[in-house]
C-alpha cells in the first residue's frame, strides 16, 4: 500500500495494488466492503503461468491482502446487510462465504450446464438471484431460496445482465437487455410472484440509458443517461454528456439529480445523501478521467480523484461507497491502462 496526493485535486489517496495483472474492485452494483468496513474486496486477474487469480480482500487500514476464492469461482458478491458473500463454484454450485473467517458453505445449485451472466445478488430474506445463460442457450432469471431448489422464473432469447434483486423486497428483480451498447428498451423490472416483466425506465427512440444500481435500502435506483455530446442543460446552462437519474422503487418517478461531462457508472451512499460516478473518455470524446462526488441536498459537485485512461471496460473506475459513506473505493488504471485498487477518504472533501 502507498499513499499519494492527487496531482489535480490535491486529495490524499491510498493505492493497494500494483499489478502487472489487473486488480479491479467488485462491480459497483453490489457492496464492496465487509459489514464493519474493515475490508474491501477485489478481483485479481490470473496471468498465464500463474495460479494466484481470484477474489481477494484488503484490510483498509493496513493494506494486508488475503485470498478469498480462487480463479475457478464466478459471480462473487457481498450481501447488503449480513457479513457474507455468495459465489459460484464449478459454474453452478452456490456457496456462502463468511467474510470474517472466509469459510465457505454450500447453499444450493443453479440449473445444470449453465452459467451466471453477472454477479450473484441477494435480498435481506436470504433469497439469491441472478441472470443466467441456460443450457438450452436461452437466457433466464434464476432465484435460489434457502433450503430450496433453484427456480428459473423467466426465460427469453434476449441477452440478460445486470440482474439485481431489490435489497429489501425479494419479489422485485431488476435486469437489463444487454446489447454491449444502446438498447431499444434496456431496463426491466420483474415481479417474481406474478411472473411478470415490465419496462422500468421507458425509453424514447435513441435515448441511451445505461448502468443502474439500487440504493442499499431498496427505495431508489440511480440510472445513467448518456446525453448527446455538447448537450446544454437549459436550467443551469451547463454543457454535459452524462446525467444521473434517480428513480423510485416502482419506476413511476424519475428525476435528474446530477450532471457532468462523460459520466458513466453512478452509485448512491447508504444514507442516500451522496452520489458518485466515474468520468471516462468514450464515443470519441477525450477527458481527464476520474471520480466525481455529488451532494444531493446542495447540488454541489466536485472532481475528487483523477485516474489513468482505461484499457478495457474491466478497467473502468466503477466507484462505490463503503457502508459508512465516508470512503470511496475505485479502480485506478495504471500507466498501462490496467485497473489497480484505490481508496479516497471523504473526510477531507469540502464542497465550496
Amino acid at each position: 500500500m502507498k499513499t499519494y496526493r492527487d496531482p489535480v485535486t490535491g486529495y490524499e489517496i491510498k493505492q493497494y495494488t500494483f499489478g502487472p495483472e489487473r486488480n479491479a474492485k467488485l462491480y459497483f452494483t453490489c457492496e464492496n466492503f465487509s459489514a464493519d468496513d474493515k475490508y474491501f474486496f477485489f478481483m485479481k486477474q490470473q496471468l498465464e503461468g500463474k495460479s494466484d487469480g481470484g477474489c481477494y480482500r484488503a484490510e483498509v487500514e493496513t493494506g494486508k491482502i488475503e485470498r478469498v476464492t480462487d480463479d475457478t469461482c464466478r459471480g462473487f458478491a457481498t450481501d447488503r446487510e449480513k457479513n457474507v458473500g455468495y459465489v459460484c463454484k464449478n459454474e453452478t454450485e452456490v456457496y456462502m462465504v463468511d467474510l470474517e473467517t472466509m469459510n465457505m458453505t454450500k447453499v444450493g445449485d443453479l440449473p445444470a450446464h449453465g452459467n451466471v451472466t453477472g454477479h450473484l445478488t441477494s435480498a435481506n430474506t436470504g433469497r439469491i438471484a441472478c441472470s443466467y445463460h441456460l443450457a438450452n442457450k436461452y437466457y433466464g432469471l434464476v432465484i435460489l431460496d434457502p433450503g430450496k431448489q433453484a427456480q428459473v422464473v423467466y426465460e427469453t432469447d434476449n441477452w440478460l445482465g445486470h440482474a439485481q434483486i431489490c435489497p429489501t423486497d425479494e419479489n422485485l428483480l431488476f435486469f437489463i437487455h444487454e446489447t454491449m451498447g444502446d438498447a431499444f428498451q434496456r431496463t426491466w423490472m420483474f415481479d417474481i410472484d406474478e411472473r411478470y416483466a415490465r419496462p422500468y425506465y421507458v425509453e424514447h427512440p435513441h435515448e441511451w440509458i445505461t448502468h443502474e444500481v439500487w440504493s442499499a435500502d431498496g427505495r431508489e435506483m440511480a440510472i445513467m443517461k448518456l446525453d448527446p455530446p455538447g448537450w446544454v442543460d437549459g436550467d443551469k446552462g451547463e454543457t454535459h454528456t452524462g446525467s444521473i437519474i434517480i428513480a423510485d422503487k416502482d419506476g413511476r418517478h424519475f428525476d435528474v439529480e446530477a450532471c457532468d461531462t462523460q459520466l458513466l457508472h453512478p452509485c448512491i451512499s447508504r444514507d442516500r445523501k451522496l452520489l458518485c460516478a466515474d468520468r471516462i473518455g468514450y464515443l470519441g470524446t477525450k477527458i481527464q478521467e476520474g471520480v466525481m462526488l455529488f451532494d444531493r441536498a446542495s447540488g454541489k459537485k466536485q472532481l475528487i480523484a483523477t485516474t489513468g485512461t482505461c484499457k478495457t471496460g474491466s478497467d473502468h473506475m466503477h466507484p462505490s461507497f463503503n457502508r459508512a459513506g465516508d470512503k470511496i473505493l475505485f479502480s485506478n488504471p495504471d500507466e498501462n491502462g490496467i485497473a489497480q485498487v484505490c481508496v479516497i477518504d471523504l473526510k477531507q472533501i469540502k464542497f465550496d
